[in-house]
């Protein structure tokens, strides 16, 4: 799968205008460092400090046609979750063009799937190394991709469950056979019911160009229920679009006997290809919610198994993952607000 992503150049400086008119709300202190592989020197983004204790790990991997620097400023991450106490770390996949990683995560893509690069070696040797130098806690490590990032996600979970506290998965699937999952690990899946180049009932995008057919969302989720012991009945919730752009969310919960978040899937409907929140759209993705804050929503799923600081307690009254605005009185003087109690709706046939 290629996503078409905006020229190099153009991004850049679409970004810089970004954060020349916003003040950068976005803007990451990273550093690029690098470690050997084989006969591959790879690379890998991270904070410039990294003292003190071993933090709980954040690995971020970004879309194919994207690199580790670019999926840090188009998405605020690292922002919400070193504020919780996590190190991020964004990886580089592998490509002839600097701002053109992909990862080989199965069936897909570009260089990394044609040269057949061993990312999850990378994976397991980068968590090694972070634990090794004192930075990382190795006993909480957890994923997040985007697009043939949250595929490659995936594929790691699956075929190293050991390594990870939970892994969270925007516009992806399984790129891997579902039946390689056997090892339950807490997922975090969100997808846009409108997506051209992952449709979520599966089959091909109407804009992939590859023309290849991808697993439906329903039978990612399976295999992750299945592995985690979760009912397969979902708790089902609605969250209306209170951002006013034609896109609302439903969120389906699936609890385990040990765990009340076992598997979580938000389905964004009319959204695209798209990380929910961030603040640069793929181009062609189709439309980017603002209903969901993706970056605080996976940070507190994260947080919920075993992660960094909680987050402070949510508005039922905002969507899940938005960040609550500072109250402009004193808090003994501001009226309460009733809380909003989720509708439960019918679970889609898929």
């Amino acid at each position: 799968m290629t996503i078409r992503l905006i020229p190099s150049l153009s991004r850049l400086s679409l970004l810089a205008a970004l954060c020349g008119a916003l003040t950068c709300a976005h803007a990451v202190d990273l550093s690029l460092k690098t470690i050997r592989i084989g006969n591959l020197s790879r690379a890998y983004f991270s904070e410039r400090g990294g003292q003190g204790e071993p933090k709980p790990l954040l690995i971020a991997l970004h879309a194919s046609g994207s690199s580790g620097s670019l999926m840090a400023r188009n998405t605020g991450l690292s922002e919400v979750a070193e504020a919780a106490g996590y190190m991020v770390v964004y990886p580089n996949g592998t490509g002839l063009a600097i701002d053109a990683r992909t990862w080989n995560s199965g069936g897909c893509c570009g260089y990394a799937q044609m040269h057949k690069v061993d990312d999850v070696a990378f994976l397991r040797a980068l968590i090694d190394k972070l634990a090794a130098d004192g930075l990382a806690d190795p006993k909480r490590v957890y994923i997040a991709g985007l697009s043939n990032g949250g595929m490659m996600a995936y594929r790691v979970a699956a075929e190293a469950p050991e390594l990870f506290k939970g892994v969270a998965v925007v516009s992806a699937v399984l790129d891997i056979p579902p039946e390689v999952v056997k090892t339950g690990v807490p997922v975090l899946h969100i997808h846009g019911s409108d997506d051209p180049f992952i449709p979520f009932l599966g089959g091909v995008g109407s804009k992939e160009p590859s023309q290849v057919p991808r697993l439906s969302v329903a039978k990612t989720v399976e295999a992750w229920v299945k592995a985690n012991g979760a009912d397969p009945r979902p708790d089902v919730s609605d969250i209306a679009d209170t951002a006013g752009d034609g896109t609302s969310v439903r969120r389906y919960t699936y609890h385990s006997k040990t765990d009340p978040q076992a598997v979580v899937l938000y389905e964004i409907k009319g959204g695209g290809h798209n990380w929910p929140g961030g603040i640069a759209p793929m181009i062609n993705g189709g439309k980017s919610s603002q209903n969901l804050d993706t970056s605080r929503t996976i940070v507190d799923f994260f947080n919920h198994h075993g992660g960094g600081r909680p987050a402070e307690a949510e508005d039922p009254n905002l969507p899940p993952g938005a960040t609550p605005l500072k109250p402009s009185v004193p808090a003994a003087a501001a009226p309460a607000a009733p809380a909003a109690t989720p509708k439960p709706a019918p679970v889609p046939a898929r």
